[in-house]
């Protein structure tokens, strides 16, 4: 992801939103203003970002930078992944042309250097320009800044873990002008697609912000949201597939697993109400995990 070429995002705003304050008449029959209700607010039950949650944060997004510049893919292979499903789908979907999926490549590529600032600066300015809400603004920035840091480390640790051959790799021995990956390591990095996981975890926060807080001030404006964003991830997981770099279930995985982190971290850590009687939230944390041929995430804590 080269974060320097991301562009500005245009930020659709919601119209008609709350008009004059209503007035409240008072004891000796004269109208004053009423307290206006905020339009939005966090929820007094609602978990906000705790200490050990920024430390995670630095930690699992510092160790995924760190993959991601100084990673070593496998030099060979260690799963072609063939099957009949795969084989059957790529069939369909393959461009033919080298043109075409270089086509299909670029657009993945926008739509995955985009996608990760996209409630960054769709709903933090919002919030702020609307509600002057500096505090629910950065609670919403930094389950953001969770959630992908959690779906990057994932998407790296896969990729120097799995080493699955991209479905382009016969191809490459046949014609080593087939695409520009053919004769690096990276065309032992097709599981999963980072491309699909980047932008689903933009969908699913996109679609847990919109759910519990009206951003937008409409239930269409903030459902339109979320529906734009599971289609901008299901176009990446098809381009993906066109241009030949992955496998259908190497987007599908991508597309599941990055809709769940979006969505689900901070459901689990923060929507999710607690119960009365103190903060009894989940204590959770994302851990590798290793053994005898097999390597991996897990999530571990109290629930």
């Amino acid at each position: 992801m080269r974060l320097a070429e991301v562009a500005p995002l245009v930020t659709v705003l919601a119209v008609g939103l709350a008009a004059s304050p209503a007035r409240a008449t008072s004891a000796q029959g004269l109208t004053e203003p009423a307290k206006p209700r905020p339009r939005l607010a966090w929820n007094r039950d609602w978990l906000r970002f705790r200490p050990w949650e920024y430390a995670g944060t630095i930690v699992v997004g510092g160790a995924s930078l760190y993959m991601y510049e100084h990673r070593v893919l496998p030099a060979q292979p260690r799963w072609q992944g063939q099957n009949p499903f795969d084989d059957t789908i790529r069939d369909w979907l393959r461009i033919p042309s080298r043109a075409g999926r270089m086509r299909a490549a670029n657009l993945s590529d926008i739509f995955q250097n985009y996608a990760p600032f996209v409630t960054y600066l769709a709903d933090v300015p919002v919030i702020l320009a609307v509600d002057h809400d500096v505090r629910l603004s950065w609670q919403i920035l930094m389950m953001d800044t969770e959630a992908n840091a959690v779906a990057g480390f994932i998407t790296n640790t896969l990729f120097l873990t799995a080493g699955r051959a991209r479905p382009l790799a016969a191809n490459c021995a046949a014609d080593p002008a087939y695409d520009p990956l053919c004769g690096g390591t990276a065309v032992n990095a097709s599981f999963p697609s980072g491309h699909t996981l980047t932008v689903g975890t933009a969908a699913g926060l996109m679609c847990v912000h919109h759910h519990y807080l009206p951003i937008y001030g409409h239930p269409l404006a903030d459902g339109g949201a979320c529906a734009v964003m599971i289609l901008a991830t299901l176009t990446t997981a098809v381009a993906r597939v066109m241009s030949d770099r992955h496998w259908a279930t190497d987007t599908l995985f991508g597309a599941a697993v990055g809709f769940g982190t979006g969505y689900g971290l901070p459901w689990l850590l923060h929507y999710r109400a607690r119960s009365e009687g103190g903060d009894n939230g989940p204590r959770v944390g994302v851990v590798p995990f290793g053994s005898q041929g097999a390597v991996g995430l897990a999530m571990v804590g109290i629930i």
